[in-house]
């Protein structure tokens, strides 16, 4: 296995080594543009004069004699202004390159995830499929049950499905903001986190929604309360953690069991900030989580010990939601 990864950390090793010389080259291009900027606004000045005029200042104010020393050359408008483009252009082609770069260690990391995560996985999922690219949810249940409009499609990455436990399972991370077209903008996140799902062996035709009451996940409930309606439980502690609305309440009391409220407060003990749907025979769990798009891992070196963390971070909750349920 380590010769398999081999090339990819040494890939990944020459790209980041590369972004290192373009910071660098960056930094110093903007330095000596920023200097020759000064010469080219001051060449039109006499530097016998500003030599003369910096040594005639009082003490008090000495430094600025010292500064205009420092910056004070002998080049002419023309020297300054070729200097400066000259920098200016080190500038330039270093940000370009930076981009390009980062954007192949991101393909790199990417490419990395999608050949080597199953090898991971399959310790814990049978019949599994996994996708690491980032794209637009295929199923958009958080809009289909009205928490979304349909102008704010939300997106996910690192999509895995398979069986666990003989449970079909899903997990994926997802952010949604407002997105138009196929621009996604972030200026206004409203839902972000992993997305879970598990399949239940039962049927029901409603809908029912559990929000903790603390949720930092900006859903609008405006909408459903044209067509759904809020509930209470006589289980007080469950009432004080989760809002519950649905459009049909004899499957919500039929779901909503004591045994299963005592699970999802346990779960959200581990998982503070989560929203539980009931929806078409599957139970859908979102956890708030700033998970996504974790640019500093590519500075990590490629390990299968690494995929392990990133497996328990990606699918761990999937995992010990089923175990709960299963119980």
């Amino acid at each position: 296995m380590f010769k398999k990864i081999l090339p990819y950390e040494l890939a990944r090793i020459l790209l980041l080594a590369g972004e290192a010389a373009c910071v660098v080259a960056v930094a110093y291009g903007a330095v000596r543009t920023v200097w020759f900027i000064s010469q080219w606004i001051l060449s039109p000045f006499s530097l016998e004069l500003m030599l003369q005029a910096a040594g005639a200042l009082p003490k008090k104010v000495a430094f600025v004699g010292k500064i205009v020393e420092f910056f004070a050359t002998d080049l002419t408008a023309q020297e300054a202004k070729e200097a400066v483009t000259k920098y200016a252009t080190y500038v330039i082609i270093g940000v370009a390159v930076l981009i390009v770069l980062r954007w192949l260690l991101k393909l790199l990391e990417r490419g990395f995830r999608q050949k080597f995560m199953p090898y991971v996985l399959k310790e814990d999922f049978s019949d599994f499929t996994y996708e690491s690219k980032k794209r637009k949810a295929a199923e958009e249940t958080l809009c289909d049950v009205g928490l979304l409009g349909r102008a704010e499609r939300y997106y996910t990455a690192n999509r895995l499905q398979g069986l666990y436990r003989d449970c079909w399972v899903a997990a994926e991370e997802i952010v949604c903001g407002g997105v138009y077209g196929e621009n996604y903008t972030s200026h206004k996140v409203k839902a972000r986190g992993q997305w879970l799902t598990v399949r239940l062996n039962c049927d029901f035709e409603g809908t029912v929604i559990l929000e903790s009451r603390d949720t930092k996940n900006d859903f609008s409930l405006r909408g459903l309360a044209k067509r759904m309606v809020e509930i209470q439980f006589s289980y007080t502690a469950f009432g004080q953690r989760f809002r519950c609305f649905t459009d049909s309440t004899e499957d919500a009391y039929a779901l909503l069991t004591r045994q299963m409220a005592d699970k999802l407060m346990r779960l959200q003990e581990k998982y503070p900030d989560l929203c539980v749907i009931f929806y078409e025979g599957c139970i859908h769990v979102l956890i708030r989580r700033r998970s996504f798009d974790r640019r500093w891992e590519m500075a990590i070196p490629f390990c299968i010990p690494h995929l392990r963390q990133e497996k328990t971070r990606l699918y761990g909750a999937v995992e010990d939601f089923t175990d709960l349920l299963l119980e």
